[in-house]
Protein backbone atom coordinates (compact mmCIF):
# COMPACT_ATOMS: atom_id res chain seq x y z
CA UNK A 1 0.00 0.00 0.00
CA UNK A 2 1.40 3.46 -1.35
CA UNK A 3 0.04 6.47 0.91
CA UNK A 4 0.11 9.91 -1.00
CA UNK A 5 -0.58 12.58 0.67
CA UNK A 6 -0.01 16.35 3.18
CA UNK A 7 3.98 15.43 4.33
CA UNK A 8 3.58 18.64 6.50
CA UNK A 9 4.09 18.14 10.77
CA UNK A 10 2.55 18.97 12.96
CA UNK A 11 -0.72 17.01 13.10
CA UNK A 12 -3.40 17.02 10.42
CA UNK A 13 -3.24 14.66 7.51
CA UNK A 14 0.66 14.18 8.43
CA UNK A 15 -0.05 12.50 11.57
CA UNK A 16 -2.27 10.51 10.58
CA UNK A 17 0.19 8.98 7.71
CA UNK A 18 2.64 8.87 10.01
CA UNK A 19 0.87 6.90 12.43
CA UNK A 20 -0.06 4.53 9.83
CA UNK A 21 3.92 3.75 9.32
CA UNK A 22 3.80 2.99 13.25
CA UNK A 23 1.42 0.67 13.21
CA UNK A 24 1.95 -3.48 13.28
CA UNK A 25 0.44 -4.50 10.06
CA UNK A 26 0.56 -8.61 9.30
CA UNK A 27 -0.89 -8.32 5.80
CA UNK A 28 0.04 -5.28 3.92
CA UNK A 29 3.55 -3.47 3.96
CA UNK A 30 2.50 0.66 3.90
CA UNK A 31 4.87 2.99 2.56
CA UNK A 32 4.25 7.16 2.34
CA UNK A 33 4.98 9.84 -0.11
CA UNK A 34 4.68 13.32 0.66
CA UNK A 35 2.75 15.24 -2.33
CA UNK A 36 3.34 18.40 -0.61
CA UNK A 37 4.21 19.73 2.74
CA UNK A 38 1.47 22.43 3.05
CA UNK A 39 0.49 25.80 1.55
CA UNK A 40 3.21 27.82 0.14
CA UNK A 41 5.74 24.47 -0.30
CA UNK A 42 8.32 25.27 -2.57
CA UNK A 43 9.34 22.30 -3.29
CA UNK A 44 5.87 21.17 -4.49
CA UNK A 45 6.19 20.36 -8.25
CA UNK A 46 9.31 18.21 -7.30
CA UNK A 47 7.13 16.65 -4.91
CA UNK A 48 4.62 15.69 -7.57
CA UNK A 49 7.14 14.74 -10.02
CA UNK A 50 8.28 12.10 -7.42
CA UNK A 51 4.47 10.93 -6.77
CA UNK A 52 4.19 10.62 -10.36
CA UNK A 53 7.45 8.63 -11.23
CA UNK A 54 6.55 6.29 -8.18
CA UNK A 55 3.54 5.72 -9.76
CA UNK A 56 5.03 4.50 -13.06
CA UNK A 57 7.59 2.54 -11.89
CA UNK A 58 5.35 0.80 -10.32
CA UNK A 59 3.41 0.42 -13.21
CA UNK A 60 6.50 -1.33 -15.39
CA UNK A 61 6.96 -3.60 -11.96
CA UNK A 62 3.28 -5.14 -11.84
CA UNK A 63 3.86 -5.68 -8.29
CA UNK A 64 0.68 -6.06 -6.44
CA UNK A 65 -0.01 -2.48 -4.92
CA UNK A 66 -2.82 -0.46 -4.56
CA UNK A 67 -2.45 3.59 -3.83
CA UNK A 68 -4.34 5.61 -1.40
CA UNK A 69 -4.75 9.25 -2.12
CA UNK A 70 -5.35 11.73 1.13
CA UNK A 71 -7.05 14.79 0.43
CA UNK A 72 -9.36 17.42 2.24
CA UNK A 73 -10.17 19.79 -0.16
CA UNK A 74 -9.13 23.33 -2.08
CA UNK A 75 -6.06 22.58 -4.02
CA UNK A 76 -5.48 18.84 -2.98
CA UNK A 77 -7.92 18.26 -4.96
CA UNK A 78 -6.33 18.91 -8.09
CA UNK A 79 -3.41 18.09 -7.08
CA UNK A 80 -3.46 15.12 -5.51
CA UNK A 81 -6.60 14.34 -7.54
CA UNK A 82 -4.49 14.21 -10.26
CA UNK A 83 -2.22 11.52 -8.97
CA UNK A 84 -5.52 9.68 -8.15
CA UNK A 85 -6.20 9.98 -11.86
CA UNK A 86 -3.09 8.66 -12.90
CA UNK A 87 -3.08 5.62 -10.83
CA UNK A 88 -6.46 4.68 -12.43
CA UNK A 89 -4.99 5.37 -15.65
CA UNK A 90 -2.25 3.06 -14.74
CA UNK A 91 -5.18 0.53 -13.74
CA UNK A 92 -4.30 0.21 -9.86
CA UNK A 93 -6.98 0.03 -7.28
CA UNK A 94 -7.09 3.60 -5.77
CA UNK A 95 -8.83 4.70 -2.94
CA UNK A 96 -9.35 8.41 -1.54
CA UNK A 97 -9.03 9.07 2.02
CA UNK A 98 -11.09 12.61 3.07
CA UNK A 99 -9.57 14.43 5.86
CA UNK A 100 -10.06 18.01 7.20
CA UNK A 101 -13.30 20.19 8.76
CA UNK A 102 -14.48 21.92 6.02
CA UNK A 103 -14.36 19.48 3.02
CA UNK A 104 -18.66 19.88 3.52
CA UNK A 105 -18.34 23.45 2.52
CA UNK A 106 -16.13 22.79 0.01
CA UNK A 107 -18.14 20.15 -1.89
CA UNK A 108 -20.92 22.75 -1.71
CA UNK A 109 -18.83 24.98 -3.68
CA UNK A 110 -17.29 22.77 -5.84
CA UNK A 111 -19.76 20.13 -6.48
CA UNK A 112 -18.89 19.23 -10.32
CA UNK A 113 -15.40 18.90 -9.14
CA UNK A 114 -15.61 16.93 -5.82
CA UNK A 115 -18.02 14.29 -8.30
CA UNK A 116 -15.30 13.92 -10.96
CA UNK A 117 -12.68 13.54 -8.64
CA UNK A 118 -14.49 11.37 -6.23
CA UNK A 119 -15.57 8.92 -8.62
CA UNK A 120 -11.83 8.20 -10.07
CA UNK A 121 -11.55 5.84 -6.32
CA UNK A 122 -12.62 2.73 -6.29
CA UNK A 123 -13.04 3.37 -2.38
CA UNK A 124 -13.58 6.85 -0.47
CA UNK A 125 -12.98 6.27 2.90
CA UNK A 126 -14.61 8.94 5.34
CA UNK A 127 -14.18 9.74 9.06
CA UNK A 128 -17.83 11.78 9.53
CA UNK A 129 -21.16 10.60 9.18
CA UNK A 130 -22.07 14.70 7.60
CA UNK A 131 -19.17 13.86 5.50
CA UNK A 132 -20.35 10.03 4.61
CA UNK A 133 -24.07 11.74 3.65
CA UNK A 134 -22.12 14.38 1.25
CA UNK A 135 -19.74 11.76 -0.36
CA UNK A 136 -22.86 9.36 -1.19
CA UNK A 137 -24.88 12.32 -3.08
CA UNK A 138 -21.88 13.33 -4.77
CA UNK A 139 -21.03 9.75 -6.40
CA UNK A 140 -24.76 9.11 -6.56
CA UNK A 141 -25.34 5.58 -7.78
CA UNK A 142 -21.98 4.86 -7.90
CA UNK A 143 -21.82 4.82 -4.36
CA UNK A 144 -23.04 1.66 -3.70
CA UNK A 145 -20.33 -0.26 -1.26
CA UNK A 146 -17.64 2.37 -2.48
CA UNK A 147 -17.99 4.45 0.76
CA UNK A 148 -16.53 3.38 3.44
CA UNK A 149 -16.31 5.25 7.46
CA UNK A 150 -13.26 4.89 9.00
CA UNK A 151 -11.48 6.39 12.25
CA UNK A 152 -8.25 7.55 13.31
CA UNK A 153 -6.35 5.85 15.68
CA UNK A 154 -3.38 6.72 18.11
CA UNK A 155 -1.39 4.83 20.30
CA UNK A 156 -2.26 4.35 23.89
CA UNK A 157 0.83 4.49 25.83
CA UNK A 158 1.14 3.61 29.56
CA UNK A 159 0.18 6.17 32.41
CA UNK A 160 3.41 7.26 33.80
CA UNK A 161 2.58 10.38 35.53
CA UNK A 162 0.35 11.65 38.11
CA UNK A 163 -2.23 14.19 36.76
CA UNK A 164 -1.88 18.10 37.64
CA UNK A 165 -3.88 21.06 37.74
CA UNK A 166 -3.43 21.62 33.71
CA UNK A 167 -5.92 22.37 31.10
CA UNK A 168 -4.52 22.22 27.87
CA UNK A 169 -5.07 23.13 24.48
CA UNK A 170 -3.23 22.18 21.33
CA UNK A 171 -3.13 23.01 17.69
CA UNK A 172 -3.75 26.14 15.29
CA UNK A 173 -3.87 28.65 18.06
CA UNK A 174 -6.74 30.36 15.67
CA UNK A 175 -10.17 30.84 15.43
CA UNK A 176 -11.40 27.74 13.61
CA UNK A 177 -9.80 25.85 16.54
CA UNK A 178 -12.10 28.36 18.85
CA UNK A 179 -8.81 29.72 20.88
CA UNK A 180 -10.54 32.91 20.92
CA UNK A 181 -13.06 31.45 22.83
CA UNK A 182 -10.94 30.00 25.17
CA UNK A 183 -9.20 33.07 26.14
CA UNK A 184 -12.20 34.62 26.77
CA UNK A 185 -13.27 32.02 29.27
CA UNK A 186 -10.64 31.63 31.04
CA UNK A 187 -11.09 34.44 33.68
CA UNK A 188 -14.16 33.21 34.57
CA UNK A 189 -12.31 29.84 35.40
CA UNK A 190 -9.13 31.52 37.19
CA UNK A 191 -11.72 33.33 38.89
CA UNK A 192 -13.53 30.37 41.23
CA UNK A 193 -10.16 27.93 40.47
CA UNK A 194 -6.76 30.03 40.85
CA UNK A 195 -4.91 26.88 41.25
CA UNK A 196 -5.58 25.52 38.04
CA UNK A 197 -3.25 26.09 34.68
CA UNK A 198 -4.01 26.92 30.93
CA UNK A 199 -1.74 26.00 28.66
CA UNK A 200 -2.01 26.92 24.90
CA UNK A 201 0.55 24.73 22.61
CA UNK A 202 0.97 26.04 19.00
CA UNK A 203 1.31 28.67 16.35
CA UNK A 204 -0.70 32.02 16.39
CA UNK A 205 -2.56 32.65 13.90
CA UNK A 206 -2.64 36.66 12.66
CA UNK A 207 -6.07 37.39 14.08
CA UNK A 208 -5.40 36.28 17.18
CA UNK A 209 -1.76 37.86 17.56
CA UNK A 210 -2.94 41.01 19.84
CA UNK A 211 -5.20 39.11 21.91
CA UNK A 212 -3.98 39.37 25.61
CA UNK A 213 -3.17 36.65 27.44
CA UNK A 214 -4.46 35.82 30.81
CA UNK A 215 -1.41 36.01 33.89
CA UNK A 216 -2.59 32.15 34.43
CA UNK A 217 -2.23 31.20 30.71
CA UNK A 218 0.98 29.87 29.29
CA UNK A 219 1.62 30.46 26.12
CA UNK A 220 4.06 28.04 24.66
CA UNK A 221 4.11 28.79 20.56
CA UNK A 222 4.57 26.01 18.31
CA UNK A 223 6.47 22.58 19.83
CA UNK A 224 6.95 19.03 19.18
CA UNK A 225 4.87 16.39 18.94
CA UNK A 226 6.40 14.90 21.69
CA UNK A 227 6.33 18.20 23.88
CA UNK A 228 2.00 17.36 23.01
CA UNK A 229 2.26 14.14 24.30
CA UNK A 230 3.92 14.48 27.32
CA UNK A 231 1.81 17.93 28.58
CA UNK A 232 -1.23 15.27 27.53
CA UNK A 233 -0.16 12.78 30.38
CA UNK A 234 0.12 15.74 33.17
CA UNK A 235 -2.36 17.42 32.07
CA UNK A 236 -6.56 16.57 34.05
CA UNK A 237 -8.00 18.28 31.13
CA UNK A 238 -8.06 18.42 27.36
CA UNK A 239 -10.28 21.75 25.89
CA UNK A 240 -10.77 22.07 21.94
CA UNK A 241 -13.55 24.33 21.49
CA UNK A 242 -13.80 24.50 17.73
CA UNK A 243 -15.46 25.94 15.42
CA UNK A 244 -15.14 22.99 12.45
CA UNK A 245 -13.48 19.57 13.59
CA UNK A 246 -13.65 16.24 11.51
CA UNK A 247 -12.15 13.29 14.47
CA UNK A 248 -9.05 15.63 15.88
CA UNK A 249 -6.17 14.01 16.94
CA UNK A 250 -5.57 16.00 19.54
CA UNK A 251 -8.46 14.82 21.50
CA UNK A 252 -7.95 11.13 21.13
CA UNK A 253 -4.72 11.53 21.98
CA UNK A 254 -5.71 12.91 25.48
CA UNK A 255 -7.99 10.45 25.66
CA UNK A 256 -5.32 7.84 25.65
CA UNK A 257 -3.52 9.18 27.92
CA UNK A 258 -6.32 9.43 30.53
CA UNK A 259 -7.89 13.38 30.04
CA UNK A 260 -11.23 14.14 30.77
CA UNK A 261 -12.53 16.63 27.52
CA UNK A 262 -14.28 19.67 26.96
CA UNK A 263 -15.11 20.30 23.44
CA UNK A 264 -17.88 21.55 21.03
CA UNK A 265 -20.44 19.38 19.17
CA UNK A 266 -18.58 19.63 15.67
CA UNK A 267 -17.70 16.39 12.98
CA UNK A 268 -17.49 13.38 14.89
CA UNK A 269 -16.44 15.10 18.36
CA UNK A 270 -19.87 14.39 20.36
CA UNK A 271 -19.90 10.87 19.97
CA UNK A 272 -16.50 10.72 20.54
CA UNK A 273 -16.32 12.18 24.01
CA UNK A 274 -20.16 10.95 24.93
CA UNK A 275 -19.37 10.08 28.29
CA UNK A 276 -15.90 11.31 28.40
CA UNK A 277 -16.55 15.10 29.11
CA UNK A 278 -18.54 17.95 28.73
CA UNK A 279 -20.38 19.28 25.41
CA UNK A 280 -20.85 23.20 25.05
CA UNK A 281 -21.97 25.25 22.19
CA UNK A 282 -19.84 26.67 19.49
CA UNK A 283 -18.47 30.31 20.18
CA UNK A 284 -20.45 30.18 23.50
CA UNK A 285 -17.65 32.21 26.11
CA UNK A 286 -19.85 31.68 29.32
CA UNK A 287 -20.78 27.86 28.57
CA UNK A 288 -17.22 26.92 27.91
CA UNK A 289 -16.13 28.09 31.21
CA UNK A 290 -19.02 26.75 32.84
CA UNK A 291 -18.11 23.37 31.55
CA UNK A 292 -14.45 23.85 32.31
CA UNK A 293 -15.04 24.74 35.96
CA UNK A 294 -17.60 21.75 36.58
CA UNK A 295 -15.15 19.68 35.24
CA UNK A 296 -12.37 20.10 37.30
CA UNK A 297 -14.09 21.55 40.46
CA UNK A 298 -14.95 17.59 41.12
CA UNK A 299 -11.12 15.57 41.25
CA UNK A 300 -13.14 12.32 41.32
CA UNK A 301 -15.31 13.28 38.51
CA UNK A 302 -12.19 14.51 36.40
CA UNK A 303 -10.49 11.31 37.29
CA UNK A 304 -13.43 9.14 36.14
CA UNK A 305 -14.30 11.36 32.71
CA UNK A 306 -10.15 11.03 32.36
CA UNK A 307 -10.31 7.05 32.63
CA UNK A 308 -13.74 6.12 30.44
CA UNK A 309 -12.27 8.25 27.64
CA UNK A 310 -9.01 5.93 27.72
CA UNK A 311 -10.96 3.08 27.96
CA UNK A 312 -13.47 4.12 25.05
CA UNK A 313 -10.21 5.02 22.66
CA UNK A 314 -8.51 1.29 23.57
CA UNK A 315 -11.92 -0.07 22.83
CA UNK A 316 -12.59 2.01 19.28
CA UNK A 317 -9.62 4.24 18.18
CA UNK A 318 -6.48 2.87 19.35
CA UNK A 319 -3.72 1.65 16.72
CA UNK A 320 -4.40 -2.03 16.96
CA UNK A 321 -8.19 -1.66 16.53
CA UNK A 322 -7.65 0.89 13.45
CA UNK A 323 -4.91 -1.17 11.88
CA UNK A 324 -7.23 -4.31 12.03
CA UNK A 325 -9.85 -1.80 10.07
CA UNK A 326 -7.70 -0.62 7.63
CA UNK A 327 -5.39 -3.62 7.00
CA UNK A 328 -8.73 -5.70 6.31
CA UNK A 329 -10.40 -2.46 3.61
CA UNK A 330 -6.86 -2.18 2.20
CA UNK A 331 -6.30 -5.94 1.49
CA UNK A 332 -9.56 -5.89 -0.79
CA UNK A 333 -7.77 -3.27 -2.65
CA UNK A 334 -4.99 -5.38 -3.10
CA UNK A 335 -6.86 -8.74 -3.81
CA UNK A 336 -8.78 -6.33 -6.42
CA UNK A 337 -5.30 -6.57 -7.88
CA UNK A 338 -4.62 -10.07 -8.14
CA UNK A 339 -7.89 -10.47 -9.21
CA UNK A 340 -6.83 -8.78 -12.74
CA UNK A 341 -7.80 -5.10 -11.94
CA UNK A 342 -4.06 -3.83 -13.35
CA UNK A 343 -3.87 -5.49 -15.84
CA UNK A 344 -7.88 -4.46 -17.12
CA UNK A 345 -8.97 -8.72 -17.15
CA UNK A 346 -11.47 -7.52 -14.06
CA UNK A 347 -12.89 -4.77 -13.25
CA UNK A 348 -12.98 -3.98 -8.96
CA UNK A 349 -16.85 -4.40 -7.84
CA UNK A 350 -18.26 -0.85 -7.74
Amino acid sequence: MIHIGDGAVPGGMAQVLNEYLSWNFTGVRVRAMASTTGRGDPLVLLRLLRCVVRILSQRMSRRPCAFVVHMSNGGSFIREGALAALARLCRFPTAIHLHGSVFVEFAARWPRLVGAVLGLAHKVYVLTAETEEVVRAALGPRARSRVVKVVNGVAVPEITSEKERIVLFAGEVGLRKGADVLLASWPAVHEKNPEWQLIVAGLVTPELRTVPAHPAVTMVGSVSRDQVHEWQARSAVAVLPSRNEALPMFLLESMARGCAVVATPVGEVEELIDGCGSVVPVGDVDELAVAINDVIQAPDQTARLGAAGRAKVVERYSDVAAARLFEREWRILLESMRRGVMTGRQKLAP
